[in-house]
């Protein structure tokens, strides 16, 4: 079996869960770092770096074995106001849930790309810690996907309303 270092005391097989997640977060890393450097929008790519800086602190939680320790917070709002927004996106943006498709724009894309790794990261996270959450990972992970969602909004093109509202009538929210 080929083994790896866990932590400064405990080797562990390279198809350890543990290993696996700090490979997710590393290549989640990796993609918004790809993203950023082919982009020329100066507030897309800061938005990202809060994202990044996000990623960066999970992954030092996840090798250090600490919590988060923090209220997560991206540009400007809090755990809870991400949550509300990411559920009522008719109120705070005036469309609807979204169904994405090219048309979306090659930034909002990008986003809803890193949301669907922030989505599979956390799930893996899951698997490493049996849906426990010893170091607030799972969490953040699930936040940030909700962050990202709304990220979206900001970056879709202003006449981009392929909701929900589409394939089964008026949404009740």
């Amino acid at each position: 079996m080929i083994k790896t270092s866990l932590n400064s005391l405990e080797s562990v097989a390279k198809s350890d869960l543990r290993i696996e997640l700090r490979g997710n977060l590393d290549s989640l890393n990796a993609q918004i770092i790809f993203f950023q450097s082919h982009s020329d929008n100066e507030e897309f790519i800061n938005d990202l770096e809060e994202v990044r800086d996000v990623i960066t602190n999970l992954q030092a939680c996840e090798a250090c074995e600490k919590n988060f320790g923090k209220t997560l917070r991206l540009w400007g709002l809090d755990e809870d106001e991400i949550h509300e927004r990411s559920h009522n996106p008719k109120k705070f943006y005036g469309k609807g849930h979204l169904f994405f498709n090219f048309r979306m724009g090659r930034e909002a894309s990008e986003i809803n790309f890193l949301r669907t790794l922030v989505r599979e990261t956390e799930l893996c996270a899951c698997r490493a810690f049996n849906d426990e959450d010893p170091y607030e990972i799972i969490h953040v992970l699930n936040r940030l996907s909700s962050a990202l969602y709304i990220l979206i909004y900001k970056y879709i093109p202003e006449d981009f309303n392929v909701g929900i509202e589409k394939f089964f009538g008026k949404s009740k929210r």
